[in-house]
């Protein structure tokens, strides 16, 4: 798996672009784009400046309490160097062996790539990830650092099994959503015969999609809470607040944005089919879910958990659903108001959701869309007329 010397040779033909070889460092960081099928734009995530807080750039889980500037100027400084792969076809195998070994790499890893030039870095969003600075092709791509691959990780992915039990295992090593979709992303989860490369939006949805299905046969037969909690967080002027209340395990998403214009509102109400959502909330529900369903598993109990998100900074939507996965995370971890009774945890709730309750059931109802479906609270409630 791991990649062995490789030395490049270019070809001059005619009025050729003149082309340096130039050393980068990933943190790690890989993206793969879609192009035409079966090709597609696969990509290291790489800074041509060394530094010595490389490793936190393509790792959420260490940007707590950083600011959002601080967080921007990291990802800006990493450009995407990509290069077309045939994901049908596993080609060129020297590209597609070079992306997987650092995909396992722990820890940064030095390459050289032959290029035209750098471009002036320019912050790019990636919808539905997080953005990183300008693409540059590259005609050639050499490992120059010794990559160090956990055992651990190595053992997983050379094991011929699905890839939701793959991703299954490597959660309770404690790798990140972020490691785990950066391995199905280059290939290295699922059963041997058909695995291939996907575009690393793709894989985050299968990542979670498979986690969340086990975790609901884990947490069958589990007890279910026995009280009603309420969680809150703020992260870079976004509001989170998180209500918990005894039931079988359910996590709805509801998101109001201030724009322009006012407020936009939509709503992704889990096992309810056929709802036209806009894709921002689509995959922002997606990340909130996983971010819950951990904290069930991690608690063993089965609950019913509803998510109010309140997107006051547009700003923020480069940021993509690393921002809400945060969010859910610290207000999961808060300390949360506990009570015995709904109609108790109700009055609790209109007092501490941002914005003011009257924000989220103005006009016209949520609920009427979708059928009424959505139980979260008594019908007699201010909220349950939303």
């Amino acid at each position: 798996m791991a990649l062995d010397q490789i030395r490049t040779t270019q070809l001059q033909l005619g009025q050729a672009e003149p082309s340096r070889h130039l050393t980068a460092f990933s943190p790690p960081g890989i993206a793969i784009e879609a192009a035409k099928y079966p090709f597609l734009m696969a990509g290291v995530l790489a800074s041509p400046e060394p530094s010595e807080y490389l490793s936190i750039f393509d790792h959420p889980e260490s940007w707590i309490g950083l600011d959002r500037e601080a967080i921007l100027s990291m990802r800006r400084r990493l450009y995407r160097l990509i290069v077309p792969i045939n994901a049908r076809e596993r080609e060129p195998l020297k590209f597609v062996e070079a992306l997987q070994t650092i995909a396992l790499s722990v820890i940064p890893v030095a390459i050289e790539v032959e290029i035209a030039d750098l471009p002036p870095r320019n912050l790019q969003p990636l919808g539905g990830q997080l953005p990183s600075s300008t693409p540059v092709e590259i005609t050639s791509l050499e490992i120059v650092s010794n990559p160090e691959i956990s055992r651990v990780a190595k053992r997983i992915v050379e094991l011929d099994i699905p890839a939701s039990e793959a991703a299954w295992k490597l959660f309770d090593y404690d790798y990140s959503i972020d490691q785990v979709a950066r391995l199905m992303s280059v290939g290295l989860l699922g059963r041997l015969d058909s695995r291939r490369f996907v575009p690393t939006r793709g894989a985050y949805k299968a990542v979670i999609d498979a986690y969340i299905s086990r975790c609901l046969m884990e947490l069958s037969g589990k007890h279910e809470s026995s009280h009603f909690r309420i969680g809150m967080s703020e992260i870079h002027g976004e509001n989170f607040t998180i209500f918990v209340q005894p039931g079988k395990p359910q996590v709805d998403y509801f998101r109001i944005e201030r724009t322009q214009r006012g407020f936009d509102r939509d709503v992704s109400l889990e096992g309810v089919k056929n709802i036209t959502l806009d894709s921002k909330t689509s995959v922002f529900a997606d990340h909130a879910r996983f971010s819950v369903y951990k904290d069930l598993i991690r608690r063993g109990e089965s609950s019913h958990v509803t998510i109010f998100h309140y997107a006051r900074n547009g700003n923020n939507s480069i940021l993509g659903p690393w921002l809400v996965r945060a969010g859910v995370n610290s207000a999961l971890d808060s300390d949360q108001v506990i009570l015995d009774t709904k109609e108790n945890a109700i009055t609790v709730l209109e007092t501490l959701l941002t914005p003011d309750i009257s924000i989220w059931t103005k006009e016209k109802s949520l609920l009427d869309d979708f059928g009424g479906v959505f139980k979260t609270v008594e019908n007699s409630s201010p909220l349950g007329r939303l």
